[in-house]
C-alpha cells in the first residue's frame, strides 16, 4: 500500500523519471498494452453504448500529428523527424486516411467540428497535401462548420497555405517564434528572420484569423530579460492576442548554462525572465490560462489542450499521436514508418481515476466544489485525492472554504508541465496503486528517486514538482 507521504512523493518522482513530460505518457506507458485499431474502436463503441458518462461526451477533437521538420531545433522534445523526400509526406497523408477510416465508426454522430494540426512542423505540408487531408476529414468526419487550429513555422508558412486554411475554417494560428533575436535563434538551430515573423502576424491579421498565438521561450542562450520584454511588446503591437511563454529546457543540463554560469544560476536567470514576461503580459491586459496568456479571456474557448476539458474526446492520428475518450479508452499510435498497413497501437480502458484527476485539476483553478464532484462521479474528493489536496493545503498552494478547494493566490497553473505535475499529485490511490503494481519490478521503495540530478531535471521542466518536493523537505526535515 502507498501510505506514507514520503513514499507517495518518492513514487511521483519515479513516474517523473520514467515518463518525464506527460501524464498521458505515464499512463499509456504503464497501463496500456499492444492492441489493434479495431480493438480501440470496440472499446469506445462499447462504452458509448453502455456507460452513462461516456454517452454524455459529444464533442470530438481531431488531432493530426505531422512529424516532419526541415531542421531539428535543439530545444524541441516533440515527436519529429527530418523530411528527406517529399514522397514520404505523400505516403504519410495516405496513412492518415487509413487510420481515420478505421476509427470513424466508433465516433459516429459526434460533433467533430475541431481539427488540430501539431508537430513536428505542420506548415511543411504543401497546399495539395493540406487540401487532401481536409477533404478526407470532411468525408470521414463531416461537419458543416469546420474549425481549424494549426501550428506553423515562419520559415515554411506562405500566403497560399494561409489561403487554403482560411478558406476551410482557420480559427487559431499558432506561430513558433521563440525569439525575435536572430542571433539567439541561430544558437538553437532556428533559421527564421524577423521580417518573416512580422509577415506571418500581419498576414494573419489581414486574413481575419480570430486567434493568433505566438510561442516564446524564456532563457534561451544569449537571451536577456530586456530582449524578451521587447519581443513581447512587438508581438502584441503586431496583433498577437495569445502568447505561450515556456521556460527553456535542454538536456544534458550543462547545455543550459552560459559561459561560466552554474546550473542554479541559470535557473535563477531563467525564472526571472518568466516572471518579467508574466508581469508584462498582465500589465498589457492578458490573463493566464493553462499554459497560455489570453487577451480575450471571456471569449470562445480556443485552447488547443483538449485534455484539460472532460467534455471532449480526442481522436489522434499520425506517428506518436495520442487519443482518449473520457471514461472509455486511452491510446497512442506508434512512430512506425508509413506502409500499407495500419501502424501498431497501444491502448487501455481508461479508468475513472484518470478522468477524476483531470476534472479536479481543471476545476481547482477557479474553485473545486466537493458536492459537485460527488454528484458527478459518485465518489467523494476525500476518497479520490484527499491526501494530495491536504498536502497542497499544508504547502500553502490551495485553500479550503465552505466546501470549495481553490488556489490560494500564491501559485497558479502557468504551463502545461505544471498542469501535468498537479494532475499526478491529485491522482487517486487506485490509479497510483495500479501504476505501482505495473512497475513492481522497476520501482524500489527504498531508493531515493529525487536525487540531486533528478531534482535539477525536474526543476528544469516544471516548478510544481520541485515545490512539492521542497515543501516535503521543509515539513519532514528529510
Amino acid at each position: 500500500m502507498i501510505k506514507e507521504s514520503f513514499d507517495y512523493r518518492n513514487f511521483l518522482f519515479f513516474l517523473y523519471k520514467t515518463h518525464a513530460l506527460s501524464i498521458e505518457n505515464a499512463l499509456i506507458g504503464a497501463l496500456t498494452g499492444p492492441s489493434t485499431w479495431d480493438g480501440v474502436a470496440e472499446m469506445i463503441t462499447r462504452a458509448r453504448q453502455k456507460d452513462t458518462y461516456a454517452r454524455s461526451i459529444n464533442k470530438l477533437q481531431l488531432y493530426v500529428h505531422v512529424p516532419f521538420c526541415g531542421r531539428i531545433c535543439t530545444f524541441c522534445h516533440c515527436s519529429r523527424e527530418l523530411v528527406r523526400r517529399r514522397s514520404d509526406i505523400n505516403d504519410y497523408v495516405k496513412a492518415l486516411m487509413r487510420q481515420m477510416v478505421s476509427l470513424a465508426p466508433a465516433y459516429k454522430g459526434m460533433d467533430a467540428k475541431l481539427i488540430c494540426f501539431g508537430g513536428g512542423t505542420p506548415s511543411i505540408l504543401d497546399e495539395q497535401q493540406m487540401t487532401t487531408i481536409l477533404d478526407g476529414v470532411d468525408k470521414i468526419f463531416p461537419h458543416p462548420q469546420r474549425k481549424i487550429f494549426t501550428e506553423v513555422n515562419p520559415s515554411s508558412w506562405t500566403a497560399s497555405k494561409l489561403a487554403v486554411l482560411s478558406n476551410r475554417g482557420l480559427f487559431r494560428l499558432s506561430i513558433g517564434v521563440q525569439s525575435l533575436d536572430e542571433n539567439v535563434l541561430k544558437r538553437v538551430s532556428r533559421p527564421q528572420t524577423l521580417k518573416k515573423v512580422l509577415w506571418c502576424l500581419r498576414s494573419a491579421r489581414n486574413a481575419n484569423v480570430p486567434y493568433v498565438n505566438v510561442d516564446l521561450i524564456a532563457g534561451l542562450p544569449g537571451q536577456t530579460i530586456k530582449g524578451l520584454i521587447k519581443d513581447i511588446k512587438v508581438l502584441i503591437a503586431e496583433g498577437a492576442n495569445s502568447l505561450y511563454v515556456q521556460p527553456y529546457c535542454s538536456l544534458p543540463l550543462k547545455e543550459l548554462c552560459g559561459p561560466g554560469e552554474t546550473i542554479p544560476e541559470f535557473f535563477k536567470r531563467r525564472d526571472a525572465m518568466m516572471k518579467a514576461a508574466e508581469e508584462t503580459l498582465v500589465k498589457e491586459g492578458f490573463h493566464q490560462g493553462v499554459g497560455v496568456y489570453l487577451r480575450n479571456w471571456e471569449s470562445e474557448d480556443h485552447r488547443e489542450e483538449a485534455y484539460t476539458r472532460l467534455e471532449a474526446a480526442v481522436a489522434g492520428f499520425g506517428p506518436s499521436a495520442k487519443g482518449q475518450f473520457p471514461g472509455a479508452a486511452v491510446y497512442q499510435v506508434s512512430d512506425a514508418k508509413f506502409t500499407g498497413d495500419l501502424p501498431a497501437i497501444n491502448a487501455s480502458a481508461q479508468d475513472f481515476g484518470y478522468v477524476m484527476s483531470h476534472y479536479a485539476v481543471r476545476e481547482i483553478i477557479n474553485g473545486l466544489d466537493e458536492q459537485a464532484f460527488l454528484d458527478r462521479f459518485g465518489v467523494s474528493l476525500n476518497q479520490h485525492c484527499g491526501e494530495g489536496l491536504r498536502y497542497l493545503q499544508e504547502s500553502g498552494l490551495v485553500a479550503f472554504s465552505k466546501g470549495i478547494w481553490k488556489f490560494s493566490g500564491k501559485w497558479e497553473v502557468r504551463r502545461i508541465c505544471e498542469y501535468v505535475a498537479l494532475s499526478r499529485i491529485l491522482f487517486g490511490k487506485d490509479t497510483l496503486l495500479r501504476l505501482r503494481s505495473r512497475y513492481l519490478k522497476q520501482y524500489e521503495p527504498q531508493r531515493n528517486y529525487y536525487d540531486d540530478n533528478l531534482f535539477l531535471n525536474a526543476y528544469a521542466s516544471n516548478w510544481l514538482m520541485t515545490l512539492y518536493y521542497m515543501r516535503g523537505i521543509e515539513k519532514e526535515g528529510l
